[in-house]
C-alpha cells in the first residue's frame, strides 16, 4: 500500500474505497481501549521499533567487520548523512490535518503512518550502521 501511495495514488484511492466498504461492515459502536492503555501500548511498541532499528543497523555494521579493513571515513560521512536525510525526510513528509478524519483509520492515514515509521526506522538503522562500522 505504501508503494501504491507513492507511485500509483489512483490505485490507492481504489483500495481505499474498498477498505471503506469493509469498514462499513464493522459495528459503529466502539468500546475502544482506555486512552491510558493506548498510550502504554504505543510506548512499548515504539521502544521495540527503536531497539530493532538499532540492532539491525549495529549488526549490519559489525557483520562485515572481520572481512573489511577500516572503512573510508568518507563512506561513514555519506552513511551518516543518508541516515540524517531519511530522518528529516520522514519529518517533512508526514501528513496530519490535511488527510485526517474523525476516526483516523482510513487507508490513506494508515499508509501515511507506515511510510513515516519506515523512513524513521530506516534512517535510524542507517545512522547506527555508520556508527558501528570498523
Amino acid at each position: 500500500m505504501c508503494l501504491l501511495g507513492i507511485f500509483a495514488p489512483k490505485r490507492l484511492i481504489e483500495e481505499q474505497d474498498k477498505d471503506n466498504e469493509r469498514q462499513k461492515q464493522f459495528s459503529q459502536v466502539s468500546e475502544g481501549q482506555p486512552s491510558a492503555m493506548v498510550l502504554c501500548r504505543a510506548f512499548w511498541c515504539s521502544l521495540i521499533l527503536v531497539i530493532l532499528s538499532c540492532a539491525i543497523g549495529f549488526g549490519a555494521g559489525r557483520l562485515p567487520g572481520g572481512y573489511l579493513a577500516p572503512v573510508n571515513p568518507r563512506f561513514v560521512i555519506v552513511m551518516q548523512s543518508a541516515g540524517a536525510m531519511m530522518l528529516l525526510w520522514g519529518t517533512l513528509y508526514v501528513r496530519g490535518w490535511d488527510i485526517q478524519t474523525c476516526g483516523g483509520v482510513t487507508l490513506v492515514e494508515r499508509v501515511n503512518h507506515w511510510i513515516y515509521r519506515t523512513l524513521y526506522c530506516l534512517g535510524t538503522a542507517v545512522f547506527i550502521f555508520s556508527l558501528s562500522l570498523p
